[in-house]
């Protein structure tokens, strides 16, 4: 896997549901990616952080499951781009297809949509690790299209919610990823 390719899966697994196998697993891509890209500082100011906790646990469900005692910043792209901030939009089967062309299905047991965060940073790695032209131009798609939409506002409202500075660190790194400068 190429080192574009484990930064966004790096990313995914940010916000991803903490466990201790993922958070171990974070650990080591850190560790990966600091021997080859050293000058991502974002990757050293993350590693102290990465340790389950109950805390951690709680803050992933304040933040992106309840709403108390504000809304909850919403990681699902069609809240973002739908009007009426619903749930498995015309986005969401858009990007959908996107993985059904390139033989991606969201996993049933995951609980997740593929317009989830997660998801969408995952295919994201998996189109940047193909050597083709359509998965290049899937990715400029998802991107320019769909992503730079939704993504920063996702990175406000996140910041906003003033959450632990591991979800702080998570959120200055994907716009670090995902948002040029």
């Amino acid at each position: 896997m190429n080192e574009q390719a484990k930064l966004y899966l790096l990313a995914s697994g940010l916000f991803n549901q903490p466990t201790h196998n993922r958070i171990k697993d974070l650990h080591c891509l850190i560790d990966e990616l600091l021997q080859t890209m050293p000058e991502w500082e974002i990757l050293k100011a993350l590693k102290p952080h990465l340790k389950y906790s109950e805390d951690l646990e709680t803050e992933y469900s304040r933040l992106f499951i309840l709403s108390f005692p504000n809304e909850a910043v919403q990681p699902f792209a069609s809240y973002w781009i739908e009007s009426d901030h619903s749930l498995m939009g015309n986005s969401t089967l858009e990007v959908k297809r996107m993985m059904l062309e390139h033989g991606i299905e969201i996993a049933e047991n995951t609980g997740l949509l593929p317009d989830h965060i997660v998801s969408e940073l995952e295919f994201i790695a998996y189109l940047v690790s193909q050597d083709d032209e359509k998965s290049q131009q899937t990715q400029q798609q998802l991107l320019e299209q769909h992503c730079s939409y939704w993504i920063p506002l996702f990175i406000t409202a996140l910041n906003k919610a003033n959450p632990i500075p591991y979800y702080q660190l998570s959120a200055n790194y994907l716009k670090q990823l995902m948002i040029p400068t």
